[in-house]
């Protein structure tokens, strides 16, 4: 029973995995779709057109889907005109794996399983849109902000003054330096998004953990920062995947030790 049950979480997680890469392609292009564009793009939706290799555009087979397996045994190639396929689709279904059997690991087959799942997933999600593009979309950002208020009014009403004051640390603090920063410099140092990301961060790990998220999150970035500074001489860096994980890092270490 209990491994019939590891092979159902394995095979939902990959089958969210790849709906990530749906996201993760699509998304962007609809938040920054023009008014003016042709039929065919107001066509592009979630939804439409079906899945297709990105080369020939041919629209791939039920067998050419199947979540890590159908990369795997094409060789990471189109079925039918055998170009390569982006590894990074077969990143985004593995890492949604994992992140599926983290949660059932650490909170078992519960409501409070599937809500970890759904925050780690979406942060994982935002964090590829957000090196492909700079872009974290306001209808993940907020909807992790308002599913976190939400599940904590419903289950943990307890816990629900110290999501909002979360949620209010975390967008605040951001705000500051955004706003220090172009002061000095007339700049943009980070984007609305990143405020937005930090505070459905602060909403679901509480006030107490926003600092710790940014201590993380800041100093992951500072390291980057100088590893490209000194590779690539000038590099924009994206901040959203430096908070997911610190955030990411703070939940589990919080899970390991039992922090609550």
């Amino acid at each position: 029973m209990m491994l019939f049950v590891w092979m159902l979480v394995l095979v939902l997680a990959a089958v969210f995995g790849s709906f990530a890469n749906v996201l993760v392609y699509r998304l962007p292009f609809i938040v920054l779709k023009d008014e003016g564009n042709d039929e065919r793009e107001l066509m592009f939706n979630l939804a439409c057109p079906a899945s297709h290799c990105p080369a020939c555009e041919t629209p791939l087979r039920w067998w050419h889907n199947i979540p890590l397996v159908s990369y795997i045994a094409l060789g990471g190639r189109c079925g039918f005109c055998g170009a390569l396929i982006p590894r990074r689709y077969f990143w985004i279904e593995l890492g949604s794996v994992i992140i599926g059997l983290y949660c059932y690991s650490q909170f078992g087959w519960s409501v409070h399983a599937l809500m970890w799942f759904v925050f780690l997933y979406l942060l994982w999600v935002m964090s590829w849109i957000d090196v492909a593009h700079f872009l974290l979309p306001d209808v993940l950002t907020l909807l992790l902000l308002w599913l976190a208020l939400l599940w904590k009014a419903l289950v943990m009403p307890e816990q629900l003054v110290d999501a909002v004051l979360g949620a209010a640390l975390g967008y605040v603090l951001l705000r500051v330096v955004y706003e220090v920063h172009h002061y000095f410099t007339g700049r943009q140092g980070m984007g609305m998004g990143d405020m937005k990301l930090m505070a459905a961060i602060g909403a679901w790990l509480g006030l107490l953990q926003v600092p710790n998220v940014l201590l993380v999150s800041c100093a992951g970035a500072l390291l980057y920062a100088a590893y490209a500074r000194l590779r690539f001489q000038a590099v924009m860096i994206p901040f959203g995947p430096f908070l997911a994980f610190g955030a990411v890092f703070v939940l589990c270490v919080r899970q390991y030790f039992k922090l609550g």
